[in-house]
């Protein structure tokens, strides 16, 4: 049985958890005997997850067996069925390095799922049914999302042994979907960032040169790049009265916004001022905030 799919909090929510377990054979549907065990940093403090009372039905390689708190169901499309509740959640203090072990009632380790990297000073070790020399270890090298919603997902097939948790885990964002032993999928829904764009310099000028800006923000999880896109407008010519913008701008990761800079193009003649205008376009990796427009003005100083 691997421990295939865990997820410590959905939009920050750390009371909506889950952990999908998977069958490298057939027949391991027998679990009751079986328990979840989670452990801090130095693989000390126990906490039983879940002490399975009895089996489930679907004994095929690959079946799942979903393992959900009470508040994870909330945040599902469609309403998840778990096939067990939790009945401790995984410590918000164990996130940042801990250990998650599925193991008999006497203790044997069958899979070991570590994270933290070298935060994590505890055992790594387990029975060699899944691992074959019996060490799950080095550990995945991050921690567990205690914000926005990612998974931490094993990348391996169902009948995989384990090679470590460093090299078999990958933090995964949407859509995050988990499936319960009957089959049926349940999608963890993310809150979506809200973007708005301002103009903190919205005044350019051609003579002097002098450049424009814009600002796209998001509010929101920041742990991935955002590409945001917007319509180009105004009385100034793209790619003609200043450099070529090109529709879009992306939000590096671990950042809240990002930069447009407008440099105007001098052709000598005189002129009015002109405006470059950028409104922000739809897309359904975000919601547009009430700020969706914006505008900056060349000058033309002549």
């Amino acid at each position: 049985m691997q421990i295939e799919q865990v997820i410590g909090s959905v939009n920050g929510d750390t009371t909506a958890q889950a952990i999908q377990l998977r069958m490298r054979a057939a027949g391991q549907n027998f679990v009751s005997g079986g328990k979840l065990v989670v452990f801090d940093a130095a693989g000390l403090n126990p906490i039983t997850v879940l002490d399975v009372a009895s089996n489930v039905a679907n004994g095929a390689v690959g079946a799942h067996v979903l393992i959900a708190s009470v508040n994870f169901p909330s945040h599902t499309m469609p309403t998840a069925v778990p096939d067990f509740t939790m009945a401790n959640l995984i410590p918000a203090s164990y996130f940042a390095a801990g250990s998650l072990a599925w193991e008999s009632n006497a203790g044997t380790v069958f899979w070991r799922l570590s994270w933290g990297g070298a935060a994590y000073t505890g055992p790594c070790t387990g029975s060699t049914d899944n691992d074959v020399d019996g060490n799950f270890c080095p550990p995945f090298g991050d921690a567990l999302p205690s914000s926005c919603t990612r998974a931490l997902e094993f990348q391996g097939s169902a009948t995989d042994f384990s090679t470590n948790n460093a090299a078999d885990y990958l933090l995964i964002g949407s859509p995050i979907v988990f499936v319960n032993n009957a089959g049926t999928s349940f999608t963890v829904v993310a809150s979506l960032p809200t973007v708005t764009i301002t103009a903190p310099d919205p005044n350019a000028s051609f003579v002097p040169l002098d450049p424009g800006k814009f600002s796209i923000k998001r509010v929101g999880c920041t742990d991935s790049d955002l590409t945001v896109f917007y319509a180009i407008s105004g009385t100034a010519r793209n790619g003609v009265d200043y450099r070529r913008l090109s529709g879009s701008a992306t939000i590096r990761s671990g950042t809240p916004k990002a930069a447009i800079t407008v440099k105007p193009i001098d052709d000598g003649i005189p002129g009015p001022d002109e405006t470059v205008i950028l409104t922000l376009s739809p897309d359904p990796s975000y919601t547009i905030g009430s700020r969706n427009s914006a505008t900056v003005t060349i000058r033309n100083n002549k």
